[in-house]
């Protein structure tokens, strides 16, 4: 009979403010050898993650409450009746951080539901991980070091991967979008969204892909050779429900060297740059 082994380790934190403001978390993987998977959700705030020769996943997380508030809210509190004081009552705590992480057979989940209390997660994973991130106000992803299949979404802020081994899939609304490939995966297509900032890509120099890159208020820059496909706008016409609509969709198309997977660039205000490593 084969043995089953089933791991699975949750921790939730609940922060009260003002009393601790960071720490860390090392969550063991079930399998150390294998590969693993990270998925990370938060409503405030910026992740950041790195990967390193470790053979777990180090959580570490911060408040995001800058140290000078405290001497603002002192002085208000001063003029309240005394310091940590208002109408005579003492502050023992302000909001809470919510912070939830688990891990069952090698996936890791990290998340914070949070939307009035920054949460700012650092990560050191195993290079080889595969990683789906999120955050939607007022913070940046920064990643580096990954080897494997990389999933991005912003809303207010930018993105950036450096040092990126595999596939990138990036969105963002309001920030800039750089990503930096060592090497990338053979015949993954990906794609490099935004409307509010430059799409910055270098690759290395050995890219075959098909780019389709498409900007409203910006230029198209490449240090690569391409062989441009005619970019005359493509017309689509839709009929349903009784109603006759064209659409003119006008997009920049070209092969390097050969072509290949398709590689999607679009933005509205800024420019597509697309560098050769």
């Amino acid at each position: 009979m084969k043995n089953i082994i089933c791991s699975f380790v949750l921790v939730l934190i609940s922060l009260v403010g003002f009393a601790q403001e960071s720490g860390e978390i090392p969550i063991p993987l079930s399998d150390p050898s294998k590969r693993a998977k990270l998925k990370v959700h938060i409503n405030y705030g910026s992740i950041s993650v790195k990967g390193t020769a470790r053979k777990d996943i180090l959580v570490k997380y911060s408040t995001g409450r800058d140290r000078d508030d405290d001497h603002d809210d002192d002085d208000d509190d001063d003029k309240r009746g005394g310091k940590g004081s208002k109408n005579g009552l003492k502050r023992i705590g302000g909001g809470t951080l919510d912070l939830e992480v688990s891990e069952n057979a090698n996936f890791v989940k990290v998340s914070s539901d949070s939307w009035n209390n920054k949460c700012n997660l650092i990560l050191e994973v195993p290079n080889g991980t595969d990683m789906t991130l999120h955050t939607y106000n007022d913070g940046d992803i920064d990643i580096s070091s990954i080897t494997g299949e990389v999933e991005l979404t912003n809303y207010n802020g930018e993105i950036t991967a450096e040092n990126i081994s595999g596939s990138v899939v990036a969105t963002t609304y309001n920030g800039e979008i750089r990503v930096t490939f060592d090497k990338i995966t053979e015949n993954a297509p990906m794609s490099f969204v935004t409307y509010n900032g430059d799409i910055d890509i270098t690759f290395p120099a050995t890219l075959k892909a098909s780019l389709k890159m498409k900007t409203q208020q910006g230029e198209i820059l490449t240090g690569f050779d391409v062989k441009l496909s005619s970019t005359a706008p493509v017309q689509k016409s839709d009929s349903k429900g009784g109603t006759y609509k064209v659409t003119l969709d006008e997009w920049v198309r070209g092969d390097v060297n050969g072509g290949g997977p398709e590689f999607i660039m679009r933005n509205y205000n800024g420019d597509i740059l697309v560098r050769k490593k």
